[in-house]
């Protein structure tokens, strides 16, 4: 029998403990749990160069888990295999959809998490027509359903995914918080424009010697005393860096735009420069997008309204590792309604 991780053998002997603080990001292996602050996780696990995937998405509370199976190709059911040995996911508690092959099935959860938890991949046999290497590991699988069970509540509940079950009732879902509101700001004049414009061309990047680009700056009123400055910096092959500031619209210091990121792993803030930044006046909405390399297999993507003379945070997705299916689907670590 494989050896259980360290923190997912605390997490297994410790049913009585307080569930951990979210968000929570973690990686186990070829793992990573992502859990928002509605306390919904998602469990992933891929190769990194195969382009397959396995997922676990669970809301939290007495919401149905759901599996996901899915690859950047079509496969044959029948060609799967676990530790070389068929991998049998009959239909109808197995379905294909859009998003690959699924089941929310309680019983066919349970058989599947059974199965496969001491296994080491899933793989083809025979492989896909293009030669491609085909395969999802599992190794990190069960210490990264332990870490959603802590996460969510359910160790000593009949709701465990691997957890000690037991009579206890699950907690109940938290509710998604409302988006920050927006109040539509006087808009600036002319003369506002001309001298926010100007102040804004004076932005210097802490991260570079200089701002190398020649676009100009934008400027936009975010309430009756404030403005925002975003100038665009640097320019690299599939993204770019602006260093951004909120300006006083009647004079007084610059203050440089630095951002909540909770549950990220050593980023606490982001700002003053941020990757390809926008700004929606219709909707006081702050948003960018990181790509962690082009293809977009990993990086984050976060939103900020502002409200109440801050930017307060609406959404955040994040990936670090890269790998799987579908540019861009990074998993929540905070969300808003």
């Amino acid at each position: 029998m494989r050896r259980i991780p360290l923190l997912a053998a605390a997490l297994l002997l410790s049913a009585a403990a307080p569930p951990p603080a979210v968000p929570v990001y973690r990686q186990f292996g070829r793992w990573l749990v992502a859990c928002d602050n509605t306390r919904a996780c998602v469990a992933r696990g891929f190769d990194e160069v195969t382009r397959a995937q396995l997922d676990l998405v669970r809301p939290a509370g007495d919401a149905r888990p759901k599996l996901i199976l899915s690859a950047d190709s079509a496969f044959d059911v029948a060609a799967l295999r676990l530790d070389g040995k068929p991998l049998p996911l009959p239909a109808p508690a197995w379905s294909k959809g859009t998003d690959g092959l699924a089941t929310n099935d309680p019983a066919a959860v349970d058989a599947f998490v059974a199965a496969v938890r001491d296994a080491h991949a899933i793989t083809l046999d025979p492989p896909p027509a293009n030669g491609a290497d085909w395969s999802v590991p599992l190794d990190g699988f069960t210490a990264a359903l332990l870490l959603v069970d802590a996460v969510q509540g359910r160790p000593g509940t009949a709701t465990a995914l691997v957890a000690a079950r037991g009579p206890a009732a699950a907690p109940p879902a938290v509710p998604v918080p409302a988006a920050p509101r927006w109040s539509p700001p006087p808009p600036l004049t002319g003369p506002e424009k001309t001298e926010l414009g100007r102040r804004a061309g004076r932005l210097r990047s802490p991260a570079f010697d200089s701002c190398e680009s020649r676009e100009a700056p934008a400027v936009f009123a975010l309430d009756a005393v404030h403005a925002l400055a975003i100038r665009p910096c640097t320019m690299a092959a599939y993204q770019g860096s602006s260093v951004m500031a909120v300006l006083p619209r009647n004079g007084g210091p610059d203050r440089p735009v630095r951002l909540p990121l909770p549950g990220m792993p050593g980023n606490a803030t982001a700002g003053p420069d941020m990757v390809d930044p926008s700004f929606d006046p219709a909707t006081g909405t702050l948003s960018t997008a990181s790509k962690g390399r082009g293809l977009a297999d990993c990086g984050s993507s976060e939103s900020w309204v502002w409200s109440g003379g801050a930017f307060r945070l609406k959404a955040l997705n994040y990936q670090d590792q890269c790998g799987g299916t579908a540019p861009g689907d990074w998993p929540p670590l905070f969300r808003t309604r």
